[in-house]
């Protein structure tokens, strides 16, 4: 009888126990739905405090039970919102991670809604990280299911930005003016229309129309439009000359930027951040601590061998790994100086005939040239491309030729450019892309001061 009885008190406390963590999951489940909808209603006003609502709910929705469709849909909405909270706030890589896992849940989920604007999103994202070719399949598939959704707004919407973040990005401006002026006339955005259209003429050179339609685009009513507006009017009227009308497009450029605003809410994101990966650390010690325990113990007794015979293998390798360096990097210059763009360049520097202006290089020798000044300057092109991500791969190139010392004329010769084309490309990089409104120096200078 009274093995009975304690196997029936055994009994219930086992379905307390159960029942006790199915209500513990339905509220945080519950939690987290709040939390995720004050974020949204606090986005429009306090990205900061959205975001700091998106972090919290997802620490609660990563408690529950992951297999239930409606846990998943929520997970996907907070991690899409909070990407995009991180992305407005410069945040691009962390906001990027978030959009993919989004992605991949609502590709496990009924209905093509979410997963089209978790696509548009990670495509936006991708293009400000110059990830033109990744943007761009994002872009193509959300393209697609808006086309399945019967949306002509939304297709229009997806239709614009791929123009603006990847046609114009691969300097396709012909299909970029095409494509956007079929899209105004069938009602886009116009203010963003006449954005777009304005920067593609721009960079096919033609002012006039390029003066016209980023002189609409100011017209707009959302400050995210008229602030690249009046910097493309400000570098046309700074080529022009015209530097009364280009100081004028400066000022208002400026008006609009809101810097300091912005950097303050970076920073705020990132405390944001780091809470939250604190919270999810703290959660996950206290679960392991037992275990560490254990494991340093055995980790204390290995390290002092290992770091005995770690201590007498390093001083024999140390000279030779000195040597062996040395010798790796005169091997490096010296494969340097036998490829194919540097002997064609090294060629045209000396004399300029019939016969060192005829040459063809393929994207393969580029990329091995580009790899071997990575090398050779340590890391060279992906330190700029840290410091000024908006460089194109023909930017890196003339950098790169920049680095070693060829003149203009070499330069624009391997570009397959007129000399005074190239000089313009030199002027667009240093003031478009390399902050040299800010920056007082040359262009030779701010290429060879990177280290």
């Amino acid at each position: 009888m009274i093995k009975s009885e304690r196997h029936l008190i055994l009994l219930v406390l086992v379905a307390l126990a159960f029942f006790s963590s199915c209500q513990s999951k339905s509220r945080q489940f519950e939690k987290a739905k709040a939390l995720y909808q004050q974020g949204l209603e606090l986005s429009t006003d306090n990205s900061v405090a959205a975001a700091e609502a998106y972090s919290q709910a997802l620490l609660e929705i990563d408690r529950c039970d992951h297999e239930i469709l409606d846990v998943k849909r929520l997970k996907g909405q907070i991690e899409d919102q909070l990407g995009t909270r991180y992305w407005k706030n410069g945040m691009k890589e962390e906001a990027l991670a978030l959009h993919k896992d989004a992605i991949e849940i609502f590709r496990q989920l009924p209905g093509n809604v979410l997963l089209m604007n978790a696509l548009q999103n990670a495509g936006r994202v991708a293009a400000s990280l110059q990830l033109i070719d990744e943007a761009e399949q994002y872009y193509d598939e959300a393209l697609r299911l808006s086309k399945t959704q019967s949306s002509t707004k939304l297709s229009k919407d997806i239709l614009l930005e791929i123009c603006r973040d990847v046609y114009m990005e691969k300097g396709e401006y012909e299909k970029v003016i095409e494509l956007v002026t079929g899209a105004m006339e069938n009602g886009a955005r116009v203010d963003l229309c006449h954005l777009t259209l304005g920067m593609a003429y721009y960079y096919i050179e033609n002012d006039k129309l390029a003066v016209e339609h980023l002189n609409l685009a100011t017209e707009s009513e959302k400050a995210g439009v008229r602030m690249p507006a009046y910097q493309g009017l400000y570098m046309i009227y700074e080529l022009q000359k015209d530097y009364p009308k280009a100081l004028q497009c400066f000022e208002k450029y400026n008006e609009n930027m809101m810097q300091a605003h912005g950097e303050q809410r970076n920073e705020e994101m990132q405390r944001i951040k780091r809470d939250y990966e604190l919270q999810l650390q703290k959660s996950t010690l206290e679960a392991k601590q037992k275990m560490r325990i254990v494991y340093l113990c055995l980790l204390l007794g290995l390290l002092l061998v290992s770091l005995v015979v770690t201590l007498l293998v390093l001083r024999q390798k140390t000279l030779k790994t000195k040597l062996k360096d040395e010798e790796s990097q005169r091997q490096l210059e010296l494969a340097l100086k036998k490829n194919k763009i540097f002997l064609t360049a090294l060629a045209l520097s000396e004399k300029i005939t019939g016969t060192t202006v005829d040459f063809n290089l393929d994207d393969d020798e580029w990329d091995d040239y580009l790899g071997l000044i990575d090398m050779v300057y340590n890391d060279f092109t992906k330190k700029l491309m840290e410091r000024y991500p908006t460089l194109t791969k023909t930017d890196l190139q003339i950098c790169s030729l920049t680095r070693q010392g060829f003149n203009n004329q070499v330069i624009s010769i391997m570009m397959n450019l007129q000399t005074n084309s190239y000089a313009r490309r030199k002027y667009r990089i240093k003031q478009e892309k390399m902050n040299g409104a800010e920056d007082d120096r040359s262009f030779e200078e701010i290429v060879n001061g990177i280290g």
